[in-house]
């Protein structure tokens, strides 16, 4: 029957009987739980923006982007992606694959020079992590990791920056470590590392 149902339909299920419980969990992890790396992009100024130029006028800028981040994610071997308003969501195998996506969704979004009104230029600010998750295809990923992925691309990255987690910086390779920075933050409580990469379309 569990095979059947989507994530948070089996979280339901799970008993209060501590060995049910446990008989469950690992039943859930065994069919959605998955190890990825999970880039999370966000506009840069979508409230301000709309605010000034208008909401079709900003939503005519995210169609392009999202036009733009197809093709993009596919060459990098991207598994799943999906875009809520001006968010972007997407998983890849490797944390090595999520940064040269991220890299090149910098430099693309650059080049296309999408005006949002007079001289305001649409931009992004990117998060990736690495890690253990749930993932359903229709309900999206849960996990420690995606939550400060979204952190990161959502609440502190900036305009053209690109932020990685503990987890995503101790996985990529050594070549893609130049020009990264090491900062230190607080999150809902929470102390935590991350990794800066400033002007990454520069």
């Amino acid at each position: 029957m569990l095979e059947e149902e989507g994530l948070l339909d089996s979280i339901r299920r799970i008993s209060g009987e501590v060995s049910e419980r446990s008989r469950f969990e690992a039943d859930i992890w065994k069919k959605f739980g998955r190890r990825c790396a999970m880039l999370v992009l966000d506009s840069s100024g979508f409230t301000r923006n709309t605010q000034e130029s208008g909401i079709l006028s900003y939503l005519a800028c995210i169609v392009r982007l999202r036009d733009m981040m197809g093709p993009i994610l596919t060459r990098f071997d991207c598994v799943l992606w999906r875009a809520a308003t001006d968010n972007v969501f997407a998983e890849f195998e490797t944390a090595n694959g999520a940064l040269a996506a991220a890299l090149e969704i910098q430099r693309s979004v650059i080049a296309a020079n999408i005006q949002i009104q007079n001289s305001v230029k649409l931009g992004v600010c990117i998060g990736i992590g690495f890690g253990d998750v749930l993932r359903s295809r229709s309900e999206g990923v849960f996990g420690n990791e995606m939550n400060l992925a979204s952190k990161l691309g959502e609440d502190l990255a900036g305009n053209g920056e690109i932020l990685l987690t503990e987890s995503a910086y101790q996985e990529i390779s050594e070549d893609l470590r130049r020009n990264i920075i090491r900062q230190r933050t607080a999150i809902s409580g929470v102390e935590l590392s991350y990794y800066i990469i400033r002007g990454a379309g520069i």
